[in-house]
């Protein structure tokens, strides 16, 4: 009875970290480029119960865990905006962002033009071009598909746009920005095309995230009566039987 509780224990955890996963991805889903989680859980191994003799009688479960939390790298909608600030990568890539903690990569292309000139994001650090910090001045600018930055007339840079060998192995940051982690060194991406005023939505499907919330809500509650059915048998066990 005991392990029951367990087993019963452990599937309510699993299914609160499933709803906080589910739940960030909500909040998000207005988020440029975010990229939405995913919970991967798994059975602990399996045990053999023999009988008294050594006999085997058959396998039991003893609950699950949380193996791993994976992202979709899924591309999201891209949404005209018409702003020249704004930028989107249509395919696999991702824009550079020189940060305090070192440079950090990200699909979200909302940027800004800092006080001294040069293209930023929303945090006010540079986005990387192929020969550093991309200065854009103070008038009109363009980027083309391959990510050149012109001005007046001039290519003063290019867009320095990256993609992995292991996408699993990038590590969220915040700030909607990815560290390097595991995912290999970075390598030039030479699959994607670059959208000027354009913004890549998030790639969250607020139906779909919905059905998971009720499913899990639902699935919460029945382990939850679990339990309670199981205390209760068990207070039957010590107080009732026991004065027996």
């Amino acid at each position: 009875m005991l392990r029951s509780f367990y087993i019963a224990g452990t599937g309510m955890l699993a299914q609160r970290e499933k709803m906080d996963i589910v739940t960030n991805n909500i909040i998000n889903v207005d988020t440029t480029g975010y990229k939405k989680d995913m919970l991967i859980t798994r059975s602990f191994k399996d045990m053999m119960i023999q009988s008294m003799n050594g006999q085997d009688i058959g396998p039991l479960n003893t609950g699950i865990h949380v193996d791993d939390v994976v992202t979709s790298f899924e591309q999201g909608n891209l949404e005209q905006t018409d702003r020249l600030t704004d930028v989107a990568l249509e395919g696999d890539g991702f824009f550079a962002v020189n940060t305090p903690a070192g440079v950090r990569y990200t699909r979200d292309g909302a940027f800004a033009v800092s006080r001294d000139g040069y293209l930023v994001n929303s945090e006010g650090n540079y986005i990387q071009g192929v020969t550093g910090n991309i200065f854009v001045g103070s008038g009109e600018f363009t980027i083309d598909e391959q990510g050149y930055v012109t001005v007046n007339g001039q290519t003063v840079n290019r867009l320095l746009l990256v993609t992995f060998e292991n996408l699993a192995g990038l590590e969220k940051v915040g700030s909607n920005m990815f560290a390097q982690g595991a995912a290999g060194a970075p390598q030039q991406a030479t699959g994607c095309q670059v959208k000027q005023g354009y913004l890549e939505t998030s790639n969250v499907n607020m139906a779909e995230e919905m059905v998971a919330m009720v499913e899990l809500n639902r699935a919460y509650q029945v382990n939850q009566r679990v339990l309670t059915m199981l205390d209760q048998s068990l207070g039957k066990t010590v107080n009732e039987v026991g004065k027996v």
